[in-house]
């Protein structure tokens, strides 16, 4: 029994130190501590207020980044529209030319690429692309003659004999 009276006690002065930090949570902050909590306000809002000195640099500096891309992209438009208008303008021209020239009795067709599939039947016609390390591409084409397998098979035994030789 005295042991249970003890653990009441102890119990009870555990209680009252509870309810003495509960109550110094809950009471109401001197004027010191209202300077202290105004302080670090005021840093914060310092803070914060350099955060947005510094995030308007940035975009003032995104901004003008885009505005110059802008530009340099309408100039671009500009050119490729030039370009386009002079391509239609020539395009134009040859038409006009071979207007006249079929009104003269000239043949045009005569020389265009379609008509030369029989000149160059017997060839074999090949190009071949390669990128460069520097990222730049070459072209290699070759024309070569087409050889009939018998061909290919006499060329190769007539080289084997003169090797023997």
């Amino acid at each position: 029994m005295v042991k249970a009276q003890k653990s009441l006690v102890k119990g009870r002065k555990s209680k009252k130190r509870v309810r003495r930090k509960v109550m110094y949570l809950f009471k109401k902050p001197a004027a010191k501590e209202y300077e202290k909590i105004i302080l670090v306000q005021e840093q914060i809002i310092k803070a914060r207020e350099h955060t947005f000195k510094i995030y308007e640099r940035v975009l003032k500096q995104i901004s003008s980044k885009s505005i110059i891309k802008m530009e340099a992209m309408e100039q671009e438009l500009q050119l490729a529209y030039k370009d386009r208008n002079e391509a239609i303008r020539r395009y134009n021209a040859l038409h006009q030319l071979g207007e006249m020239a079929e009104g003269m009795g000239i043949d045009l067709t005569e020389k265009l690429p379609e008509h030369e599939f029989n000149k160059w039947k017997n060839h074999e016609f090949d190009i071949k692309g390669r990128v460069l390390e520097s990222g730049k591409t070459t072209f290699s084409a070759s024309l070569k003659k087409k050889v009939s397998q018998e061909q290919q098979d006499f060329s190769r035994l007539h080289k084997k004999n003169k090797k023997k030789s």
